[in-house]
This record gives C-alpha cells, sequence and structure tokens, in this order.
C-alpha cells in the first residue's frame, strides 16, 4: 500500500501507542511499549512523554508503568452518555436513589477534582447546581476522596505536590497533612464521608468503583441535606448501600472479588 502524503508519522505513532492499552493490558512500561510497536526507544519516549505531558498517560511513579489518562476519556465526552460505564451503573444507580430517597451520583477522577457523569436527583440540593461535566475540588468532596484514596502512594504524591488545598468551607480538609490522614481513614473502613465540606448544609457517603483490571475507575455517592440526614446515618447505614451499589457496578464492569485484597467495597 502506498503511503499516504497527508499522514503525520508521529500522531500515527502516538495513536498506536494509545490503542495497545486495554482491559486486558491496562498498564504498559517503556521497554513493552517499544516491543509492541517496533518503534525505536528514544523516539517511543519522546510520543510517551508528549502523551503524558498532555495528560493522555499517566506514568506511576513506583512502578514506571503508564496507564491512560483522563484526557482519552474527554475525547468522547461530549457522546458521555453512551459510555460504558454511565450505561452499565445507571439502573444501580437509580434503584439505590429509590433505596434511599436521596440523590445518587456518578464521577471520575481527574487530577485533582472529580467530574459528574451522570446523576440522579431525588431532591432539590440546595446550593448546589450540578449536571454532567461539572467540576468539584476532590478533596472537598466524598466521591474525591473515595478516589484519592485508592491511588498509589507514588500517584497520590505527585498529584498533591503543587497542589493549593483551598478549603471551600470551614469545614474543609484544611491541609495536606489531614487529607492523608482521611485518606486513610477511607481505605480503612472502605467509604468516604462529607460533612458539609463542600457546602454548608450538604452531607454525602461514597464508595469506589473498581473494573476488570481491578483498578478504581469511578465512584458513587449519596448526597443529602444536613437537616435531614445525620453523619451517623450516613455512616452507619446509607454506607452500606452505597457500598453495595458500588459492588455490583464494580461486578457489572468485571471486577473479580475472589483473591483480590481489600479494596474499599
Amino acid at each position: 500500500m502506498p503511503d499516504n502524503q497527508y499522514t503525520l508519522e508521529t500522531l500515527s505513532r502516538g495513536l498506536t501507542i494509545l490503542s495497545l492499552f486495554t482491559r486486558e493490558t491496562p498498564t504498559l512500561n517503556l521497554t513493552e511499549i517499544v516491543s509492541l510497536t517496533g518503534i525505536n526507544k528514544t523516539t517511543t519516549f519522546r510520543i510517551v512523554s508528549t502523551l503524558e505531558t498532555g495528560g493522555y498517560l499517566l506514568r506511576d511513579p513506583e512502578t514506571k508503568r503508564y496507564k491512560p489518562g483522563i484526557k482519552v476519556l474527554q475525547l468522547g465526552f461530549a457522546a458521555i452518555s453512551s459510555l460504558e460505564l454511565r450505561q452499565v451503573a445507571r439502573p444501580y444507580l437509580e434503584r439505590l436513589s429509590q433505596q434511599v430517597g436521596e440523590t445518587v451520583s456518578l464521577s471520575i477522577l481527574d487530577g485533582m477534582e472529580i467530574i459528574y457523569i451522570d446523576r440522579v436527583r431525588n431532591r432539590q440540593i440546595v446550593g448546589v447546581l450540578l449536571g454532567l461535566g461539572s467540576r468539584l475540588p476532590a478533596h472537598c468532596t466524598s466521591m474525591g476522596k473515595a478516589l484519592l484514596a485508592q491511588l498509589s502512594t507514588g500517584e497520590l504524591n505527585c498529584r498533591l505536590a503543587n497542589v493549593d488545598l483551598k478549603p471551600c468551607t470551614p469545614k474543609s480538609v484544611p491541609c495536606r497533612k489531614e487529607l492523608e490522614a482521611e485518606l486513610s481513614r477511607v481505605r480503612e473502613q472502605g467509604f468516604a464521608l462529607n460533612d458539609e465540606e463542600l457546602e454548608i448544609g450538604l452531607r454525602a457517603v461514597a464508595a469506589p468503583v473498581f473494573d476488570s483490571s481491578q483498578q478504581a475507575v469511578a465512584a458513587i455517592n449519596v448526597t443529602g441535606s444536613a437537616s435531614a440526614i445525620s453523619i451517623e446515618k450516613l455512616s452507619d447505614e446509607i454506607s452500606e448501600a452505597v457500598r453495595a451499589t458500588a459492588l455490583q457496578v464494580s461486578q457489572a464492569l468485571g471486577y473479580r472479588v475472589e483473591g483480590m485484597r481489600h479494596r474499599g467495597i
């Protein structure tokens, strides 16, 4: 086949590298990428570094392995209603909302922010207007903390290195040390609470969702008015329903419970 005069070789190689990441191969190191593409190591490193800088690949500082970044998802964000994750999760979100009588949301993590990709409204949430694509600071939200808690130490340190943890309310986590302590509690108990840290008068509880590669890909939460839901009810009662729903969605995505260490669901 003759070469197409309009083909950009570097772009083509970059897309080839991105296509290597699949459910069966969620992460790759540089040597594996070189072997699979046949591109020399120097060129591969430059392309991979460019993709990482642009947010299309993420590199784990500890393992030196790469995985697709949030920008890959954002390429198709205009068609987010067709995403497999949202399609799979939707009936479970609706069932949870009916069960607890509150608003239920689904979000993903992008750096130190969460992006809402679905929301089942039940009651009107005072002071907060959110739709698909809305972004919020992860450290001030239950879903953000649920997802941050699943990151490796190296990746978490990388994300926190140059971030100003600006509080949303007087109850927000005030500093990195307290955030890290909170994330440790989240990992231990399997869910994250939010007690008016995003908005005064608003409480929430969240749990992470895992996919077939055993990676946390999203979080589910229940949100309600602080006047209607006590922190004890969130922690002792609603958290169990949220964790159960997160596990159901995870299993629908191919997550395997057998033989896996505790992952918070």
